[in-house]
């Protein structure tokens, strides 16, 4: 086995065994984290909510948009990730209630990111929310929702993000074991 010259160990970077590298849209390579609580400071900027109420889901889309997605989005200028998470689910579904951090992606910028040099990293937390109260959205919300049994809106949920199956099955082991 070689190993890099002393110059090029100062750019080497392990690879990790056994971590799963997911390949999010050519502008992020990102490994989950399977932790309920984010690091402190960590650069969050973009979070996913799936939002579950009894034996429903709930998807959402920008009004006219083509594609139902869960809640989602990047927090304001100076907003707390959870924050954030519990305002998009009132606006984009019209949901409040308890809210759980299922794990995180942790992202490193690829050169196809038109948006972050490469190598920036980025935190993207997965949380769902326990449904008290489902809303109406109103005529005047620019989000449209959509309401479906658990197991149509998972399929969805799959078929939007397939990169992300086996972490919303851990979502809805962990949905299925706060229901009980």
């Amino acid at each position: 086995m070689t190993f890099p010259s002393p110059e090029f160990a100062t750019y080497y970077e392990p690879r990790w065994p056994a971590v799963v590298e997911l390949n999010l849209s050519d502008e992020w390579r990102a490994r989950w984290v399977d932790e309920q609580e984010l690091p402190a400071g960590a650069p969050v900027d973009y979070a996913y909510v799936i939002v579950w109420m009894g034996d429903f889901g709930y998807l959402t889309r920008p009004a006219g948009e083509p594609v139902w997605r869960t809640v989602e989005g990047a927090p304001g200028a100076g907003e707390k990730p959870l924050a954030f998470a519990k305002r998009a689910a009132r606006e984009q579904a019209g949901a409040t209630g308890q809210l759980e951090l299922v794990g995180f992606f942790e992202c490193k910028a690829t050169s196809h990111n038109p948006s972050f040099s490469p190598g920036t990293v980025r935190v993207r937390p997965l949380y769902f929310l326990v449904a008290k109260q489902v809303k109406d959205l109103g005529r005047e919300s620019p989000f449209e929702r959509r309401r479906l049994p658990i197991n149509e809106h998972m399929k969805a949920l799959r078929n939007r993000y397939p990169e992300f199956e086996t972490y919303l099955g851990k979502a809805a082991g962990l949905y299925a074991v706060l229901r009980k």
